[in-house]
């Protein structure tokens, strides 16, 4: 699934209650590779923006941002019981200019 990546963060601190070192990149997304223009119904036009996490390790993968990104999620189930999509990994595909055309 093709996502655009329009903001990345790097993040490191420790936890004060656990002294546990946390670390990582959170990730600002839309499920869209087109900038087509949606309207969901009535009431609601455009994208909502999605945020994830990816491990430090990821961030060579993150080429241009914003950028379109082949994105790799796993299912999984939160506390709630409900199904929730975790980000992966993500494989860069290009700019967001080269994909826009007006039709």
């Amino acid at each position: 699934m093709n996502i655009t990546v329009i903001n990345s963060r790097k993040y490191d601190f420790t936890d004060e209650k656990t002294n546990k070192k946390i670390n990582g990149i959170k990730i600002s997304y839309i499920f869209n590779d087109d900038f087509a223009p949606v309207v969901v119904d009535a009431n609601e036009k455009g994208y909502q923006v999605a945020e994830g996490t990816l491990t430090l390790d990821k961030e060579p993968n993150l080429q241009q941002v914003p950028g379109v990104y082949e994105a790799a999620f796993i299912t999984r189930v939160n506390a709630k019981g409900q199904a929730v999509q975790k980000l992966l990994d993500i494989r860069y595909v290009s700019t967001v200019p080269e994909l826009y055309v007006k039709k």
